[in-house]
């Protein structure tokens, strides 16, 4: 009996949306991979350690190779996608545009709704434990429960959270709201073309902390479990076109993977 072969490695930060996206990606290619989550923060060593820089996800393949982003786990993922689940369309123009939206989303959507949401939720450690927390090595959880106060800390000071910067947060992911609202206005089912693309993929996934998708790769806090600073927000944008629309390509597009077993 052969040995089986290794999987890719793929490294986390379990709540994090630009993490759901990339696990989107593999599990809609049909990729089997090996989850290694952690803690924001204490991340970092697993990543330089996986040969990336200091954000996740980072991609590591059996035979070597590093993919560092999520955009190119996208992509790469893709490459090994069957023809019914590709995230890439096959006409040059719309694939243009389709990874033109992505990549905007990436770099306005994704760090707005972030920034947002840690500043919202700073003070309420108990909520989101089991989604920072979910399969994380036992001492990763041991530090939340013990040092959740820190770990914002050093957070808040990477990303430069304060209230200044949560209110601009708020008006850029506003304004990506309105902008997708309009563009199904006419009724289209999908954000390019006639199919789900990375364009979807990516709204949806970096959308997901204004919309508590209950697919997520990780338990999200629900709704109606959310402070008060929060609450009134999400529920807003999930009732705009935007939000309506992320939701559906959560449920319809996005199958939840098995949670890892915890690392001890």
């Amino acid at each position: 009996m052969s040995a089986r072969a290794p999987l890719p490695i793929l490294v986390t930060i379990p709540i994090s949306h630009y993490c759901e996206k990339a696990r989107w990606a593999l599990d809609r290619a049909g990729v089997a991979y090996e989850e290694r989550r952690h803690l924001p923060a204490l991340h970092r060593v697993a990543v330089r350690r996986a040969g990336g820089k200091l954000t996740a996800p980072v991609l590591v393949c059996p035979e070597g190779v590093v993919v560092r982003e999520s955009a190119d786990i996208v992509v790469w993922a893709d490459a090994r996608a069957a023809a019914g689940a590709r995230m890439i369309p096959a006409d040059p123009e719309v694939a243009r545009e389709a990874r033109a939206l992505a990549d905007d989303y990436d770099e306005r959507l994704g760090p707005a709704t972030r920034l947002w949401v840690y500043h919202e939720m700073f003070d309420y450690p108990e909520l989101v434990h089991g989604s920072m927390t979910a399969g994380v090595p036992a001492w990763q959880r041991h530090a939340f429960r013990v040092g959740n106060k820190a770990i914002a800390f050093a957070v808040a000071k990477v990303l430069t959270v304060n209230d200044e910067n949560a209110v601009a947060a708020q008006q850029t992911f506003r304004a990506i709201f309105a902008a997708v609202d309009q563009r199904l206005a006419d009724g289209r089912e999908y954000l390019v073309g006639d199919a789900f693309s990375i364009a979807d993929l990516t709204f949806a996934a970096l959308a997901a902390p204004l919309i508590a998708p209950p697919e997520y790769g990780v338990r999200l806090p629900t709704v109606d479990e959310l402070p008060p600073g929060m609450v009134d927000v999400v529920r807003e944008h999930r009732e705009t076109r935007a939000g309506r629309h992320a939701l559906a390509m959560f449920a319809t597009e996005r199958t939840r993977p098995a949670a890892p077993a915890p690392v001890a």
